[in-house]
């Protein structure tokens, strides 16, 4: 199977590559004339990572606030309305 692009992974499989790498470079499983390139490949996946972390961060920030906005009333009515019981 054709490697992907580390842009065009899921983070979830962005997250277990890098993962893989860092077990080769702890194993010392890596040879030396091929450090240099998993380093920036993890160095890339660890981008790719905090990239989709903060792009999901602000999309349900965006959520949250469209949500609190739609329905700033709904707590309050609770507090303030007499009790008809």
């Amino acid at each position: 199977m054709a490697k992907k692009k580390p842009d065009s992974l899921k983070f979830g499989e962005a997250r277990a590559e890098l993962e893989k790498i860092l077990k080769e470079i702890e194993g010392d499983e890596v040879d030396v004339d091929d450090l240099a390139e998993k380093i920036r490949t993890a160095a890339t996946l660890i981008r790719v990572c905090r990239d989709k972390l903060e792009r999901t961060k602000v999309e349900v920030e965006k959520i949250v606030a469209e949500m609190e906005e739609a329905a700033p009333d709904q707590e309050d009515e609770g507090e303030d309305s007499p009790d008809t019981t």
